[in-house]
């Protein structure tokens, strides 16, 4: 008798081995699906502040962008058209309550100081380009 007519086919090990194999495979799909929702994700998050970018560039913004209040703008409580006499009232008057010297958050007054200088540009630029009055 040979060896062959007494081995049964699949034994511990070869089953053993083609699990581990095919459990292999399969992990490696899934971890490069995984890695590469991350990285869509990464690559969206990226693309986004792109636009921010762009967008706070271009000379001319359609006439709907401009009925819209800036969300620096929004987040400091003011509306256009807004000066920056008013921006800065309205800064101190919120520094007052958020910085962390005087018990506020240190969150919220780095997003408040953000907003500010945001805002600041913000209507630096329209007054420069006419389209805000002082």
């Amino acid at each position: 008798m040979s060896f062959a007519a007494h081995h049964h086919w699949p034994d511990a090990l070869d089953l053993a081995t083609t699990c581990l194999l095919l459990g292999g495979i399969l992990a490696l799909t899934l971890s490069g699906h995984v890695l590469f929702v991350l990285d869509v994700r990464a690559w969206l998050r990226t693309f986004r502040r792109a636009l921010i970018v762009v967008t706070d560039h271009l000379p001319n913004f359609p006439r709907w962008v401009r009925l819209q209040t800036p969300r620096c703008l929004a987040a400091m409580g003011l509306k256009l058209p807004c000066n920056e006499e008013q921006l800065m009232r309205t800064y101190r008057q919120k520094v007052k309550q958020l910085h962390p010297d005087c018990g506020g958050d240190r969150k919220r007054f780095m997003r408040l100081q953000a907003n500010f200088e945001e805002a600041l540009q913000f209507i630096r630029n329209q007054v420069r380009d006419g389209k805000l009055r002082c």
